[in-house]
């Protein structure tokens, strides 16, 4: 009985498996410091040499310190 139960629920369990898995990567590039930290100079570079305005520049380092002190408070 408990055997045809693990294989009845081994999909279900494989899914929620990698479920997991992905959130776990998605948390690790969405707060890594250092990731954040390299965005925020790409959009510096962006910005001095013209290719994206102000209001692009600001918007996006406002999302990108919000995420980095996320981060921090994470560690």
């Amino acid at each position: 009985m408990f055997l045809l139960d693990d294989l009845l629920l081994a999909p279900v369990k494989g899914i929620m498996w990698l479920a997991e898995q992905v959130q776990k990567e998605t948390n690790s590039q969405l707060f890594d410091a250092a990731a954040i930290k390299a965005r925020l100079a790409e959009i510096q570079e962006l910005y001095d040499s013209g290719m994206i305005s102000e209001t692009e520049f600001l918007k996006a380092e406002e999302t990108l310190m919000a995420r980095l002190n996320a981060a921090k408070e994470r560690e």
